[in-house]
């Protein structure tokens, strides 16, 4: 029997007691007649004699009984075949008083077919033992077709030796009780799924018996098996020690009373040892009276949440150095501009026998390697000027495969995996192949005995729900690049710090901590993400994600080299740098150049309204004091005809160019540069305006020309 049913049954004995008592003062006091009452039900004579009537009394007493359980009642006498039912009774059964009499075919034939069976036997069995039917449950079908669920209890009424004459029965109607057990179930799977969802965990602490009661999703929050009776003490017993005088607020002993709300701890799972940050909240309970009886809380995991926010400001960390390592180096690219510029005229006069050449020699190993830094600073800061272009990344990989393999050396095993079809990306090929051999360089320093280095490519497409993982990662179709090595792996504690500049774990000499720093920038130059996963001695594995680009790769471009060689047309220069400056006139002035220099956007200006010959090109810094490049070059154009540009810049930004560009060509020189890449970028804007003057004057049309064009 169910719970439930015992309750039903154990109510019906009670109330059987209670009507046993009130028969016999009636029936002693004489006041229990056989007249019958005015609305009263009817009973059922079973076809053998008259009708057996019971008084007023009984029948106020049987409505008394449904009206306090919400059950229709009905009393059996066996002697007489006489069956009453209550006014509940019928509207339980849905039948008519004025229309249907009393009777077990009555009854069964209310019964839903499925159950008739069952329930005939019970009452077979009851009359036959002369005991209680027991809790039977049971389906009652309305003459509407509507079905409701049903509880049938009954026991005997004895009067003296003997076996019972009479039967007292109960049917409950259970159907708005089963529905509120079902919507109350409800209930509680929407709350413990809110709950897994919110990951938050509720709990409550009762005074009086000085017990605890958990969620389940508080189980799963503090690592703690099901099976496991919760406890205060256990409880408690799970919070760091460093953050328990916070949670109870500096009390000596701990108590539910003392805990602190709100407050953010820290629990430690006891079978793994996982940290998880916790915000926990408390409110004291009170009864009508005011006392207090006890305490409900919350304890909401943050932990997802503190690894998003650490992530963002690592994020910002890095964006506040990527901008400070900018700006360093686009003054570190002008210092060196000029010292490569006078290193190289310095070397023109010079007798190569002389012992200064070797000096000079020094100087421009320190600077190309001082150069090499700012280049790696810029990538870094992704201030990087690139070529970018629709590439596969398969074939750059095996492009640079050749290059790899003695760099990792022979005890380390370089195996590339490319996938299928693997999407094109839009990215600079020199800095691809700068990404490669950095992670390369990496990877070895991490294997020093030798081992493994993989590197995978493969189409991935990331959702909703997994790119919200990582929530700068947007949802779209990625090509997906693994390197992945079994060397030593990192610790937690310096993982955090990869991807800062100048972070190294190497010995002094050994690395600049620019490399991973490095790769970062690369990645995020080209709207791609990087992250990686390491243990120590479980190896390490970076993953980059570059967006997928529609469009069909192109070739590897071929570079030309050709000796400089001057020319007699005017140059304007503007460079705010004075070395800078003073060098970029002389030696375009070497080369047989006319050359204007200028510091300042209005300082160019002017000297362009006042010279009274042509201008032929305009070299000028992306970044100026007033102005940028670009717009001096169109203001310059409204002033005079449009002209050529060569811009030269080691530092520029996102779509600096973006809608500034004139008609015609836009030409970039790397700062550093020497005297001869100057006069090569010089010579090379200038002869291509010539030729698309002359295409344009002969009618035909040019060929289209690059945006942007880095000369060397």
């Amino acid at each position: 029997m169910s719970a439930a049913g015992s309750r039903e049954l154990d109510a019906l004995r009670a109330r059987v007691a209670e009507l046993e008592r009130e028969l016999s003062h009636a029936r002693a006091s004489g006041r229990l007649t056989a007249a019958r009452c005015p609305d009263a039900p009817a009973s059922d004579p079973g076809g053998a004699g008259g009708p057996a009537l019971v008084g007023c009394e009984a029948q106020l007493l049987l409505d008394e009984g449904e009206q306090a359980a919400q059950m229709g009642n009905w009393l059996w006498e066996l002697g007489q075949s006489s069956i009453t039912w209550s006014r509940q009774l019928f509207r339980i059964l849905g039948r008519d008083p004025a229309r249907d009499a009393p009777s077990t075919e009555t009854f069964l034939d209310a019964v839903h077919p499925d159950d008739r069976e069952r329930i005939q036997t019970g009452l077979r069995l009851a009359i036959e033992t002369g005991e209680g039917s027991g809790a039977i449950a049971f389906r009652v079908r309305h003459r509407d077709g509507t079905v409701r669920e049903c509880l049938l209890s009954s026991l005997p009424l004895v009067e003296g030796a003997g076996p019972p004459s009479r039967f007292f029965g109960a049917i409950v109607d259970l159907t708005e009780r089963r529905r509120a057990e079902q919507e109350l179930r409800r209930s509680e799977r929407m709350l413990k799924e809110a709950q897994r969802i919110a990951h938050v965990g509720s709990w409550s602490y009762d005074i009086a018996s000085r017990t605890i009661c958990w969620s389940e999703e508080l189980y799963h929050i503090l690592g703690v098996d099901l099976s496991v009776r919760p406890t205060f003490e256990l409880f408690a017993g799970l919070i760091h020690p460093e953050d328990r005088h916070r949670v109870f607020g500096g009390a000596e002993s701990a108590s539910p009373l003392g805990i602190a709300s709100p407050v953010e701890c820290r629990i430690v799972r006891p079978s793994s040892g996982e940290l998880r940050h916790v915000q926990m909240a408390a409110q004291l309970v009170t009864d009508d009276a005011g006392t207090v009886t006890g305490l409900v809380g919350t304890s909401l995991d943050i932990t997802e949440r503190r690894r998003l926010e650490e992530q963002l400001l690592h994020s910002q960390k890095l964006e506040a150095i990527g901008r400070l390592a900018g700006g360093v180096a686009h003054d570190f690219n002008n210092m060196l501009t000029a010292i490569f510029g006078h290193r190289e005229l310095a070397v023109r006069k010079v007798p190569p026998a002389s012992p200064v050449v070797e000096h000079l020699t020094q100087i421009g190993t320190a600077a190309e390697r001082a150069a090499a830094l700012t280049r790696q600073l810029l990538a870094f800061a992704r201030k990087q000027l690139i070529q970018p272009s629709v590439v596969d990344p398969n074939a750059l990989i095996f492009g640079v495969e050749p290059l790899l393999r003695p760099l990792v050396g022979e005890d380390v095993e370089l195996t590339v995996l490319p996938g299928s079809q693997v999407w094109p990306i839009h990215i600079d090929r020199g800095q691809f192949e700068q990404l490669l051999m950095n992670l390369a360089v990496n990877a070895r320093d991490a294997m020093p005995g030798g081992g493994r280095l993989t590197i995978e490519t493969a189409n991935r497409t990331l959702g909703v729900g997994e790119a919200g993982q990582r929530p700068e990662i947007e949802p779209g179709d990625y090509v997906e690049l693994t390197v992945t090595d079994t060397g030593q792996g990192m610790e937690d504690a310096i993982q955090r710090y990869v991807f800062e500049p100048f972070f190294t774990t190497k010995e002094p000499g050994k690395g600049s901590g620019l490399g991973l720093a490095t790769c970062h920038g690369i990645v995020k130059q080209h709207g791609g993400h990087i992250w990686f996963a390491s243990a120590p001695g479980q190896g390490t594995r970076f993953t980059i994600c570059f967006p997928r680009m529609r469009g069909v790769p192109s070739e590897q471009p071929t570079r030309a080299t050709s000796a400089a060689v001057g020319g007699v047309e005017t140059v304007l220069v503007v460079e705010d740098e004075a070395q800078v400056r003073e060098l970029c006139a002389a030696t375009l002035r070497s080369f047989g150049y006319s050359v204007l220099a200028a510091r300042s956007g209005k300082e160019a200006i002017a000297l362009a309204a006042t010279y009274p010959g042509p201008i032929h090109l305009l070299v000028s810094d992306v970044v100026l004091p007033d102005a940028r490049g670009p717009a001096l070059a169109a203001a310059l154009a409204r002033a005079r005809a449009p002209l050529p540009v060569l811009y030269a810049s080691g530092y520029t930004e996102d779509a600096l160019l973006q809608g500034d560009l004139l008609d015609g060509v836009a030409h970039f020189l790397s700062k550093p540069y020497t005297p001869t890449q100057l006069a090569k970028a010089v010579r090379a804007v200038l002869d291509a305006s010539t030729q698309a003057r002359r295409a344009k004057g002969s009618g035909d049309t040019p060929p289209p020309a690059p945006t942007a064009e880095r000369l060397q």
